[in-house]
């Protein structure tokens, strides 16, 4: 008799899974719209159960503005 065991991960990592998974995305689309522009730095404020808080850009006033504008709809 063959067994399986197939263990499946927990909330806790898929959270931190999407999570990174999102800010790869953020990040990567605020760079190429502020390129441009001189470039962005990204940084992430998290709440205490690992999800985002909030999105700070670091740049040029203008590279800042195009990063913005790539998430606003």
């Amino acid at each position: 008799m063959i067994k399986f065991d197939i263990k499946m991960p927990s909330t806790d990592d898929l959270m931190r899974a999407a999570m990174a998974e999102i800010e790869k995305n953020i990040t990567q689309r605020a760079r190429r719209a502020a390129a441009p522009h001189g470039g962005v730095t990204v940084k992430f404020e998290r709440t205490p159960n690992g999800t985002i808080k909030a999105v700070n850009f670091q740049g040029s006033e203008a590279a800042i503005k195009a990063a913005q504008a790539t998430f606003k709809d």
